[in-house]
């Protein structure tokens, strides 16, 4: 472990300490995290979140498991204002850099916003998230892939794909 994450991590104690005797069997962690400032999580009676070793996250970190199950493997690192939303299940493997303004959802509103729709997101090991991206739910990205900054992704990334989206049309649709 390196000196800053050493640093950071007593930092984080007490906050790490207050969720693992506030959730107790519904977070899995250990005590060595690096947690920035205003960042949280919340866990529903029906969720769960399991984190692996030495997470690095900075300012602005959110995790939210409302049912289902989040597991974040060993040293991942989350950059400034993340957002984690699970409602069913959401994998990040191990290793994963995730950039800023990353947002993760594994569940989308019905039409007559009373209810939901969910589908698993799985992140492999490895994997770059580039900055503004937006996974959406039943996506599925291989080991070492690379999601470049700004992009939107649904469906299945193979291992080891550059990712990226390019937006050439503005859609407006008058009512």
């Amino acid at each position: 472990m390196n000196w800053e994450l050493a640093k950071r991590a007593v930092i984080s104690l007490p906050k790490v300490m207050f969720y693992k005797i506030r959730y107790g069997t519904r977070l899995s962690i250990s005590l060595i995290h690096a947690i920035g400032k205003h960042s949280d999580f919340f866990i529903g009676k029906q969720g769960k979140m399991q984190v692996g070793r030495e997470l690095v996250a900075r300012d602005s970190f959110h995790a939210r498991v409302e049912n289902g199950e989040l597991v974040i493997g060993d040293k991942c690192f989350f950059n400034y204002n993340c957002a984690v939303t699970c409602m069913e299940r959401i994998e990040i493997g191990e290793g994963c850099q995730i950039g800023n303004n990353v947002v993760i959802v594994d569940h989308n509103h019905t039409g007559d916003f009373n209810g939901y729709t969910t589908s698993t997101v799985i992140i492999g090991k490895q994997v770059w998230i580039g900055a503004n991206c937006v996974i959406l739910p039943g996506s599925k990205i291989g080991d070492g892939a690379v999601i470049g900054a700004g992009s939107v992704v649904t469906g299945e990334v193979l291992a080891g794909v550059t990712y990226y989206n390019k937006r050439e049309k503005v859609m407006v649709e008058k009512k």
